[in-house]
């Protein structure tokens, strides 16, 4: 119930208030009773019209207190957090995964391990499962029972220059053993390296409300933050400057840091293994960012790593809604299900050799 999740301060003022509504409604219904004059009735009338209209205003703040639980793209509204409060666990590394990353896996297994943002973490699915990670896995054991790992340590927020500072810490430091890492590359993975993207996360920190109203309820919490959206046409197109990032030096800064991540694995018996991630949002036949996926599938091919462009595999989809709602562009639970399929025939067939066709639900 959601009600476990909502702050005691907010229980409590919500308490006090729904408290003053029903004083008002008494005193207004007893007033109307015992004042008979016209001018008295006239004021009876009035405060009872200013009583309806606030409790036509709590209305909408209890259904998005009790009733609503989804999450947003910058996880920046209070429904938001409080969905993250609600349905993330991490294991004992903290990472989101049902299994804690132990330092050795079974002898005559191979560890597979996901990285990369909020897409690799799950933003916006209730169940772990559902993510392309943990289908990976499903079929996995499936297909070739006993033989394999699969490790999810997305985090979100991360780019591709923090993929190698996590793999050093994480994996490097602790001895920990991996076999495979599949990077799943958001195209926003590059704003890192761009020197205006400080100035795109300050100004959607500056969103947040300092008034109690708006900042410490649900519905007029998330109407205050789509008002300053709408409002802000540069922050509304978060994703539209990732196209010019693509074409000058954050692109060069971004290849460095993968060449650099490639060599590091290599270096410690890992492969590498890409996969990119369209903007959802902006899929369809004139999906503006094909050239940012062109240079990394040419990155890719040159330092010959595997990779897969779900762009394609995505499109053909895309009228049954692939993202969680409308408010957030992460992949939703079909999203999962295509990629972890495209990833298991197209990434990832050389790991089983299934004597039929894999199997599908």
């Amino acid at each position: 119930m959601l009600l476990f999740y909502v702050p005691a301060y907010y229980l409590l003022g919500l308490g006090i208030w729904l408290g003053l509504l029903a004083v008002g409604l008494w005193w207004g219904l007893r007033c109307r009773r015992r004042y008979h004059t016209k001018s008295a009735r006239l004021r009876v009338h009035i405060g009872l019209s200013i009583w309806m209209f606030f409790a036509a205003l709590t209305v909408p703040e209890l259904w998005y207190a009790f009733g609503v639980d989804r999450t947003d793209s910058f996880n920046s509204s209070n429904i938001s957090q409080r969905w993250f409060h609600r349905h993330v666990q991490l294991n004992p590394q903290g990472f989101r995964d049902q299994a804690p990353f132990t330092r050795l896996i079974p002898a005559g297994r191979r560890r597979i391990v996901f990285v990369g943002d909020s897409f690799t973490y799950g933003h916006g699915l209730e169940h772990v499962t559902d993510r392309f990670s943990d289908r990976v896995g499903t079929e996995l054991e499936r297909e070739a029972p006993g033989k394999f790992v699969v490790a999810n340590l997305g985090i979100p927020g991360f780019g591709t220059n923090d993929m190698v500072p996590l793999w050093q810490q994480k994996v490097l430091q602790t001895g920990s053993q991996a076999d495979i890492a599949i990077y799943t590359i958001c195209l926003n993975d590059i704003e890192w390296f761009a020197k205006d993207n400080l100035e795109q996360n300050a100004q959607i920190e500056r969103l947040k409300p300092s008034f109690f109203l708006f900042r410490d309820t649900y519905f007029y919490n998330q109407f205050y933050l789509r008002l300053q959206l709408l409002r802000k046409p540069e922050i509304r197109d978060y994703y539209g400057y990732v196209q010019e990032y693509y074409r000058g030096p954050p692109w060069e800064k971004m290849r460095t840091a993968l060449s650099e991540y490639h060599e590091l694995l290599s270096q410690n018996h890992t492969e590498l293994r890409l996969v990119i991630f369209p903007f959802l949002h902006n899929l369809g036949p004139d999906y503006p960012f094909r050239d940012a996926h062109l240079r990394i599938l040419e990155f890719a091919r040159s330092k010959q790593i595997p990779i897969l462009d779900l762009d394609p595999i995505l499109t053909p989809h895309v009228t049954e809604g692939l993202t969680v709602n409308r408010f957030d562009a992460h992949p939703n639970r079909r999203a999962h299900e295509l990629t972890a399929e495209a990833m298991i025939q197209k990434l990832l067939p050389d790991l089983i050799q299934p004597s039929e066709p894999i199997r599908r639900k």
